[in-house]
């Protein structure tokens, strides 16, 4: 099981850094978000006024294996239906932390309707990437 307390306490407050950095000093927080038809979701990083809206998926393409990390493309595509119920004004967005996964989700979502949805990659500094690969690879051994 991936070490999640560690990877919110080591690496989200780097990659809503970077988020602040990409959107004009906009502070990130975990928040819950209502949807207009009802209902909410708790995303990753939302802006204070709720404009933006992400959701951090931590994952790598493939799961210790050559296999494709199936249980990673099943939440990735989770995610972005949840996105979807957002109003069009919100910046919706999915950050990525690995590359070979966000171009696998370029590739299978462009069918599934995510037209407004940003798919970007943070680019970790290095030792917070390697914190994450070693917590992604103990996680693999499990």
């Amino acid at each position: 099981m991936i070490n999640t307390p560690r990877i919110k306490t080591d690496i989200e407050p780097a990659i809503k850094a970077w988020l602040k950095q990409e959107f004009d000093d906009t502070t990130f927080q975990e928040r819950q978000v209502k949807f207009p038809a009802g209902g909410s979701y708790t995303f990753d990083a939302v802006s204070q006024d709720n404009r933006i809206v992400a959701a951090i998926i931590y994952d790598r393409a493939n799961a210790g294996t050559k296999h494709e990390n199936t249980a990673g493309l099943k939440k990735t595509f989770s995610v972005l239906e949840q996105l979807k119920h957002l109003s069009h004004d919100t910046v919706r967005m999915v950050v990525f932390t690995d590359l070979d996964l966000l171009n696998l989700v370029q590739r299978r979502a462009s069918r599934l309707g995510i037209r407004g949805i940003k798919l970007l990659l943070c680019p970790l500094p290095p030792d917070k990437k390697d914190l994450l690969d070693q917590i992604l690879d103990a996680a693999n051994q499990e």
